[in-house]
């Protein structure tokens, strides 16, 4: 399957309306720096030095989640050598120490990687015949991205987050956070098996709750635990 293109370069995120299981408690001052959580006792319980300060800084526990795994040795696809990764409930850090300091943290394409686990061809429909009224259109990937509810809604969600860069329009800033769309939003069965409005990104997932309260009707999927989660089952690393 092919996997879309992304930006080259994905540097930091902002904080997103997803719900947050709880607030972090950080490590005691320490010179390593890392970002400790106590109440979540495990290999995976410490967000490494080389990450802590980009995860606090942009967006933390509702846009990454915690920790699931300390930094280990990573080949992303299409890469020519291995890197430094930790993987968080929501998406993978991946240290590149040979590029300038503002590069050197880059997002995984962990939505493109999932959908690639399952099989799931987003070539193969052909996309959207064209623009829909009211939403955002990629002619890339050929998909819009619309609102569920006036004013309300992953198209709303999409332009509202993004990378708070320097030099960057906001459109860019959210394609370097989100990536492109790779699949039209159709409900699709969420864990508990209950449908759930749905749609795929490049470095995330949308999903779609209006019961929930107005900014959180709007949540990410659990990305780097499913892709992570994959890849171990398919090494046999995973009963």
């Amino acid at each position: 399957m092919r996997i879309a293109r992304a930006l080259p370069l994905i540097f930091g995120v902002v904080a997103l309306a997803a719900g947050a299981m709880a607030a972090p408690v950080a490590a005691r001052p320490a010179a390593q720096e890392q970002i400790c959580f106590p109440a979540t006792p495990g290999i995976g319980d410490c967000i490494d030095p080389s990450f802590a300060a980009f995860w606090r800084a942009n967006g933390g526990l509702p846009v990454f989640g915690y920790p699931i795994a300390p930094t280990e040795s990573y080949t992303p696809e299409g890469a020519a050598a291995p890197v430094t990764a930790q993987w968080l409930e929501r998406n993978r850090f991946e240290l590149h120490p040979e590029r300038p300091a503002p590069y050197r943290v880059q997002i995984g394409l962990v939505g493109a990687e999932r959908l690639a686990q399952l099989g799931r061809d987003h070539w193969a429909d052909g996309g959207e015949p064209g623009p829909q009224p009211g939403c955002l259109w990629f002619a890339e990937t050929r998909q819009n991205v619309c609102d569920q509810a006036p004013g309300i809604g992953f198209k709303s969600y999409w332009e509202g987050n993004g990378l708070r860069v320097r030099g960057l329009s906001r459109h860019e800033q959210s394609l370097a956070l989100f990536g492109l769309p790779l699949t039209t939003a159709n409900p699709e069965p969420a864990a508990n098996g209950e449908l759930v409005i749905t749609q795929w990104f490049e470095r995330a997932r949308f999903e779609w709750h209006p019961e929930n309260p107005e900014r959180s009707r709007v949540l990410l999927g659990l990305l780097g635990r499913e892709v992570r989660g994959g890849l171990l089952s398919a090494k046999g690393d995973l009963p």
